[in-house]
């Protein structure tokens, strides 16, 4: 027969899901599909809760800044936390089940502890465990397309590439002050660029190739905390600052071609967005081609622009609202302001 802990999960209760009735009514046809689904989803919601019967072990003594979960197969959690410890965890598989109460305990696969000054440098192979960071770990990022590598942030301003097989530091790249993001382009087909946001201004990406830093990018005027790449182009990176603005590159040409400042609010105007693109080091970008004007404009006939021109509504609800006018039909209309039906 089934394990006495089969079926306890995160929704053990089976409140959230749909009763005879309502799966009667939708066989039947009386209940709509997507009133159903929506239904199905709001309970789901309603009745998400802690997991009582799944235990991720901290082997660490300070908080937890970054977690990270692997795009390749949604299993493996990726966790930096303050007192300098990378853990890697494997959220399908526990290290260990009670068999009475269905408790599943999942002991980190890898776990690289706080090094030391002689250790930090890094190279090919080493121990389990060795090389860790000096300082907390700010941020971390699995390698896109494969989880036998990920990479670190650290504030003792490196950033550090991992070999998963052999838990070790393989690759080292030193900044000069604190790191607080790292990403890489979840799509890249043509690089394999880390984008790095430290306490300097400038956006670092670096290349695991080659171990060098190719691409400075100059824009921002504080530090830059948070740096992400577009989804749908390989080459777009957004970034923010602490200086309230949020950048967007195109790594193949210098400079930022648009620029999305805080502190450039104006309640009441609406060319916010023009503003905005009015970067002040590449001078004022273009947003695109003007939007299209409204559909069949050019064929209204000249007397509708008339100011005693009226259109009719759809329900005397309507016009009891808007209306200005009443037609014979008991239909009523408003003043027509120009533009197409």
């Amino acid at each position: 027969g089934p394990a006495p802990f089969e079926g306890r999960g995160t929704m053990g209760s089976p409140g959230w899901k749909p009763t005879a009735g309502e799966l009667r009514a939708r066989e039947s046809g009386t209940r709509r599909p997507l009133s159903f689904r929506a239904s199905v989803s709001r309970r789901q919601c309603d009745a998400a809760a802690l997991s009582g019967d799944k235990t991720i072990a901290h082997r660490w003594s300070g908080g937890v800044n970054c977690l990270e979960l692997d795009e390749t197969e949604r299993r493996y959690l990726l966790a930096g936390t303050v007192d300098a410890v990378v853990a890697v965890y494997d959220t399908e598989q526990p290290t260990k089940t009670d068999r009475t109460t269905g408790h599943a305990t999942h002991e980190p696969l890898i776990r690289v502890a706080k090094g030391s000054a002689e250790g930090a440098e890094g190279g090919v192979g080493g121990a389990r465990g060795t090389g860790g960071h000096l300082f907390s770990v700010s941020c971390a990022a699995w390698y896109p397309v494969d989880t036998g590598m990920f990479f670190t942030g650290s504030f003792d301003q490196t950033v550090a590439a991992w070999d998963t097989n052999t838990a070790s530091r393989v690759l080292t790249f030193h900044f000069d002050a604190k790191v607080y993001d790292i990403s890489m382009a979840p799509n890249a087909s043509s690089h394999c660029l880390v984008a790095v946001g430290t306490g300097h201004p400038q956006v670092r990406l670096c290349d695991p190739n080659s171990g060098n830093v190719t691409h400075t990018l100059t824009g921002h005027r504080e530090a830059v905390w948070a740096t992400r790449w577009m989804l749908g182009s390989e080459w777009i990176l957004s970034t923010g600052g602490g200086d309230g603005d949020v950048r967007l590159w195109d790594i193949r040409r210098a400079g930022s071609f648009m620029r999305l400042d805080a502190s450039n609010v104006r309640v009441g105007e609406v060319d916010a967005l023009e503003e905005a693109l009015e970067a002040p080091d590449r001078g004022f970008i273009p947003a695109g081609p003007a939007p299209p004007t409204r559909r069949n404009v050019d064929s209204v006939p000249a007397h509708l622009f008339s100011d005693d021109a009226v259109r009719c509504g759809g329900s005397s609800l309507w016009g009891s609202r808007y209306g200005t006018g009443t037609y014979g039909s008991g239909r009523v209309g408003r003043r027509y302001r120009g533009g197409a039906y």
